[in-house]
């Protein structure tokens, strides 16, 4: 049975309610600006996926209900809240989830200061849950993504990006976060499937990453609530691009890299269908896949559960989403 992200998170209604609670009262200050703003983002629809990978791997470890796990899903969906501010300012973003992003309503400056303060109040939370493990995952986890931030913003532009490189700057702007995830979840009960669970993340967010490159050029923009090709308009190789690039004719890769150099101009269509004659799209469905499998894998040593059986449906839905 395909499950949806609706399914999969009944069996945290309680807790996913006490998140959006306590995401709304920990944002809120004597500010208006940081409470507007802060709400336009924590509410624009995004799924909850580094909370629910949190709390299915804490009760995965052991089902009792854990002291901190709604404390540090607001940390987690603070830290992403953050990233995503200031990644659309970088990328110039109009669009995420089908609404104007922060830096289109509030200007660059705002949506800068207002990821800053997310982060701050993260890192509060941080201190009062006190613990020494969870501080260390979560400020390394900060560290990389944002070395993941610059080293993505210095190959802005380039098409010749490789795909280790490529992995490696998803890695730690996307996978690192649901990694500390899992690993919090479980460091926060006893500790004992630690590295299973951060293993699980890893590769549940490289997937996640993944699927997020194939829908930009093979998903329907209505359901994914973001432009068509964006990543082609803001300079970025991403997986398909560099495959094909990788296999292409010359005559087709001057097409890609003439795209690249003015992809105002670009013929949206020609390119994707160029992207399909090398069946890039079917290249990072094996890779979603094989992810897949991996972040499932690393689930084996734990107990059988229904929040276990959760995390692997949570990735298999990942890995067939639309949006």
């Amino acid at each position: 049975m395909r499950m949806t992200i609706v399914s999969i998170n009944k069996l945290l209604s309680s807790e996913l309610e006490a998140l959006d609670s306590q995401l709304k009262a920990r944002s809120q200050t004597k500010v208006e600006m940081i409470n507007t703003l802060s709400d336009h983002i924590i509410s624009s629809g995004g799924k909850r996926l580094r909370p629910v990978v949190l709390m299915l791997s804490s009760y995965a470890s052991d089902s009792k209900v854990q002291e901190k796990v709604i404390d540090a899903s607001v940390v987690v969906e603070f830290i992403h809240a953050a990233t995503l501010l200031h990644d659309d300012v970088v990328d110039m973003s109009k669009i995420r989830h089908s609404k104007d992003t922060a830096n289109i309503i509030w200007g660059n400056k705002g949506a800068v200061l207002v990821g800053d303060f997310l982060y701050s109040r993260a890192f509060e939370i941080i201190v009062e849950i006190n613990r020494s493990l969870v501080y260390e995952t979560l400020a390394k986890t900060t560290n990389i993504i944002a070395q993941g931030e610059v080293l993505q913003l210095m190959n802005i532009g380039n098409i010749d990006l490789d795909e280790e490189l490529y992995l490696d700057i998803i890695y730690r702007k996307t996978a690192i976060l649901f990694e500390a995830s899992a690993k919090i979840g479980s460091i926060l009960s006893d500790g004992k499937y630690s590295e299973n669970l951060a293993s699980f993340g890893l590769h549940f967010g490289k997937a996640y990453q993944l699927r997020n490159d194939y829908l930009d050029y093979f998903g329907d923009s209505e359901k994914t609530g973001k432009n068509a090709i964006e990543d082609l308009y803001e300079g970025k190789a991403t997986m398909p691009v560099i495959h094909s690039l990788r296999n292409a004719s010359k005559s087709d890769q001057d097409f890609l890299r003439e795209s690249y150099a003015n992809s105002e101009n670009i013929d949206g269509n020609a390119f994707i269908k160029l992207l399909k004659k090398y069946k890039s799209d079917k290249y990072i469905e094996e890779k979603i896949n094989e992810e897949t499998k991996l972040a499932i894998s690393s689930l084996d040593a734990l107990n059988s559960s229904k929040y276990k059986e959760g995390l692997i449906r949570l990735a298999e839905f990942c890995q067939q989403r639309t949006s």
